[in-house]
Parts: C-alpha cells; structure tokens; sequence
C-alpha cells in the first residue's frame, strides 16, 4: 500500500517523490539510488551508493556472506 511504502521508505531513510502525472497519467518517481543488504535475519547489513564499484559491491557481500551468523531463536534455545 502507499503507507507501506511510505513506512519502508522512512525506516531505510530514502528520499522518494512522486513527480505529477502526464496526460497519460504516467509520474516520474524521484528517490535514493542505493541498494541495501539485509541479512536473512531482516537486519541491515550495509548500503550502496552510486560511488561504489562493482568490486566493492561484490567484496561487502561475499565478506557478509562469510561472517553470517544467524539469530539465536526467540527464547534463547
């Protein structure tokens, strides 16, 4: 839903606007250009921007990857 967007888009902190519609009814939507990496858990593990090169990118994941531990169970078993 539009709230729900509007939610995840508050929680990740990303700028979005819709632009008004053409004749169409067509929009342009304005936002962040990042890629986020969240974990199996649901935690974010980190955040691309434009800057980072593929390599990068690829160097992060695979180190995430590797380093992944996951959460204990709710209740501490």
């Amino acid at each position: 839903t539009p709230e729900q967007v509007r939610a995840a888009a508050a929680a990740f902190r990303v700028y979005v606007s819709a632009g008004p519609r053409d004749a169409d009814g067509d929009y342009v939507v304005d936002h962040s250009v990042l890629t986020f990496l969240v974990d199996p858990d649901g935690l974010l593990r980190d955040c691309y921007g434009r800057s980072r090169t593929a390599e990068e990118v690829a160097r992060s994941v695979k180190a995430h990857m590797d380093s992944y531990e996951p959460l204990p169970p709710a209740g501490g078993e």
